[in-house]
């Protein structure tokens, strides 16, 4: 059939509560849109531009490169520090700071979400702090390896299709498997004949533009031999997207 777009995963932010009134400030009103890291620093460096340019700091606003560091009015400093940890830090009640720092530090302070576009998703889909995982695992059966693939749904990866490619893929044979959860919801695994955790994860990017932070790969992280694949077992039909 025809390709799916891949999906794109990116962080996005969004201001904690100490740091909304130096958004609204800045005319950024909407706490609860995402902004990307080149939107956040825009809005963070247009606030010091506009404390620098109102007397605060010396010098005329905008010239930052001259500026070896950078005065923390109330409201950024509350953005920094207000609440939580960060109020015990040494730092805090500074009145000025160097600029890589202060970039650093209002980063850190944001909320930090995970946004996935494209692919077969309806529309974007925002996870606080990690993404969901599509979770792979091996087990023997009967004295054989079997590879599984689960939460394939979280992306909106059909089972089936996955099924399909993924025994053209590995050169072995691939089923869909159903468990009516108690919720009722039917849970949907891939399930693949040999150990090929590698080939899907790379499977998964190609095809689908899954990074392996959206990847949870069990089976690797199981000691001894017999649980993942061999570096040198190459599904040698894995194409590039």
């Amino acid at each position: 059939g025809g390709s799916v777009p891949l999906l794109r995963v990116t962080t996005v932010y969004r201001p904690s509560d100490a740091m909304k009134p130096l958004f609204r400030a800045r005319g950024a009103t909407d706490g609860r849109a995402f902004l990307d890291e080149a939107q956040v620093l825009a809005i963070l460096e247009a606030h010091v531009a506009a404390v620098s340019a109102g007397g605060g700091a010396e010098g005329g606003g905008g010239g930052q490169s001259s500026h070896s560091a950078w005065a923390l009015d109330p409201l950024l400093s509350d953005a920094l520090f207000r609440g939580g940890e960060a109020a015990k830090d040494p730092q805090a009640g500074a009145a000025s700071m160097p600029p890589k720092e202060v970039r650093r530090r209002f980063l850190k302070r944001l909320e930090q979400w995970t946004r996935v576009s494209g692919g077969a998703l309806e529309k974007p889909m925002h996870a606080r702090g990690e993404p969901p995982k599509v979770v792979l695992t091996t087990e023997q059966r009967r004295g054989h390896s079997v590879t599984c693939v689960a939460e394939l749904a979280a992306y909106s990866i059909d089972p089936y299709t996955a099924a399909r490619e993924l025994a053209g893929v590995c050169g072995a044979t691939a089923n869909v498997e159903e468990e009516a959860l108690k919720s009722g919801v039917q849970k949907r695994v891939v399930s693949v004949q040999g150990l090929w955790d590698r080939s899907i994860t790379e499977w998964l990017a190609a095809k689908h533009g899954l990074p392996p932070s959206c990847v949870e790969n069990r089976a690797a992280a199981m000691k001894g031999p017999g649980h993942a694949q061999k570096k040198e077992k190459k599904a040698t039909n894995v194409r590039r997207a």
